[in-house]
């Protein structure tokens, strides 16, 4: 027996798609998202993409993470995805270490005029880089308390 799928069914399908898209655009016209599709997937590599309820509590849409060792190919490609992603970034914060970012705090122009977006890159004392990129609605101050400084 064949069942009739309702228009708003088909519709609301639709609607998620298109969302999707959408989101994971916001991401590719930035230089770091190679960073992800290059390394994301090596060995020593360790990625972490969430989106949907587990981000409710951050008031964030999206958050992508990658950690990896820092060797001197990776921190070329790294630094270069940096430099040129800054380029779009309103605010930026970073910690310049011999001529090289060591880490950077960049609050780039908000897409859709309803979502910030920021990009976080630290090197570690262990030799591990970690990148992320976030968006969502959050204001920068908000932000930051919310992930990096524990309630007492």
């Amino acid at each position: 027996m064949k069942t009739k799928k309702s228009p708003f069914r088909l519709f609301f399908l639709l609607l998620l798609l298109a969302a999707s898209v959408t989101a994971a655009h916001a991401q590719e016209n930035l230089k770091i998202n190679s960073i992800f599709e290059k390394y994301g997937r090596q060995k020593g590599s360790t990625m972490v993409v969430f989106s949907g309820v587990a981000l409710d509590d951050y008031k964030l849409d999206k958050y992508r993470s990658i950690t990896l060792p820092y060797d001197t190919n990776r921190s070329n490609d790294i630094q270069q995805c940096l430099e040129e992603d800054k380029k779009q970034a309103r605010k930026i914060k970073e910690v310049i270490t011999n001529g090289i970012i060591s880490s950077g705090y960049y609050q780039l122009p908000d897409e859709r005029k309803r979502a910030n977006r920021y990009i976080l890159f630290k090197t570690g004392n262990d030799g591990t880089a970690t990148l992320i990129y976030m968006e969502g609605g959050l204001d920068s101050e908000e932000l930051i308390n919310k992930l990096f400084i524990k309630n007492k």
